[in-house]
């Protein structure tokens, strides 16, 4: 009992690692290329930023006041957990936002600003959503944990949702700041969102997993990578024998920890990674 608890705290205070690191990356692609140009993120991020710009208020200051009525309202209506995984990303992105506000600007070309500075945004957001956390409670990003069922099951699929929250804070901006600014703004948004579902999503690998204790799986993949499966059955011969298998999408970095995951909540279980090619032939 005593080394599983040192495993798991080792493990949260890995995640934890790893959601600072996003936020000190995400806010020095704000402060260092976007912000010396008014160019803003969407999402709560954007809006932190536009009132900053008009009333002078430090951004680091705002992001934190914005962002925690919404992530108060998701830990009551969904997960109580919520705090303790996004606080740490959270705080970090902030706190490093004042420290990087003094600094001159990395690029005196807004396009090259725009894109550089969407892309530490991506990385820093693609980072905290891999460790169970998020930057923005606006943002929407795919496979966040954190949003309670009640506000991701809508007609609209999450991507549809992110365009249309970063498209009003983009109108707003164009609105209050012109829009040449907000053209910029825009590419540093499909910047960010395009690297960070690329951290996410670009480079798995999909594999079967044939097993006798699904939900043991489930459980221990989650915890350890925060990822879910998909719960397939398959009947096989004459006597209707049924087989059971987790189907994932896992990122190469986590194949290790996956493997690991899996022999360990269920030592008997069958792994069967599928290419490319064989996706398209089975889909």
């Amino acid at each position: 009992m005593r080394s599983k608890g040192i495993v798991q705290a080792r493990f949260g205070g890995k995640t934890a690692l790893q959601s600072v690191v996003g936020g000190v990356v995400a806010s020095a692609g704000l402060e260092l290329f976007l912000h010396p140009h008014e160019l803003i993120a969407g999402g709560m991020t954007g809006i932190s930023a536009l009132v900053s710009f008009h009333t002078e208020k430090q951004f680091g200051l705002l992001l934190l006041l914005f962002n925690l009525p919404l992530l108060l309202l998701y830990s009551f209506l969904g997960r109580k957990t919520a705090f303790r995984s996004v606080l740490p990303g959270l705080l970090a992105f902030s706190g490093s936002a004042l420290l990087f506000a003094p600094l001159p600007a990395v690029s005196g070309e807004p396009v090259i600003a725009a894109l550089a500075g969407g892309f530490c945004l991506g990385i820093g957001a693609g980072l905290a959503v891999k460790s169970g956390g998020l930057l923005d409670s606006l943002g929407l990003e795919p496979g966040d944990q954190i949003r309670p069922r009640i506000i991701m099951s809508s007609k609209l699929s999450p991507k549809h949702a992110l365009v249309l929250c970063h498209a009003a804070v983009l109108v707003l901006a164009g609105t209050a700041m012109g829009w040449e600014r907000t053209l910029y703004s825009a590419l540093a948004c499909i910047a960010a969102y395009e690297t960070s579902a690329f951290m996410l999503w670009g480079m798995r690998r999909t594999v079967w997993v044939a097993v006798s204790r699904p939900d043991e799986v489930r459980i221990e993949v989650r915890k350890k990578i925060n990822l879910d499966g998909e719960l397939l059955t398959e009947y096989e011969g004459g006597d209707a024998e049924k087989r059971i298998f987790l189907r994932y999408a896992v990122h190469i970095l986590d194949v290790p920890r996956f493997k690991a995951a899996v022999n360990r909540s269920d030592p008997g279980a069958e792994m069967i990674w599928l290419l490319p090619f064989e996706l398209k032939r089975r889909a």
